[in-house]
């Protein structure tokens, strides 16, 4: 599967979530403004950016409560 087939399966996948999502205002401007001037390193780096916040939001999802410290009795 290329990036672009992927990209295109979770936008279809998430197409619901996607839209009730709040988008900052000013953002679609933004990166309106960045492809206009090809600054594509840029939207890459948000891309990443977007794709690490993700990761990292599931594996705290997943994480495993800790057990509480052992106790000594007097």
């Amino acid at each position: 599967m290329t990036p672009l087939e992927w990209i295109q399966q979770m936008v279809e996948a998430n197409r619901e979530a996607l839209q009730q999502m709040p988008f900052p205002p000013g953002l679609a401007e933004y990166v309106d403004e960045l492809v206009k001037s090809g600054q594509t390193e840029q939207i890459i780096a948000l891309m990443k950016m977007s794709f690490l916040i993700g990761i990292q939001q599931g594996a705290r999802s997943h994480e495993t409560p800790a057990p509480p410290p052992n106790r000594i009795q007097a």
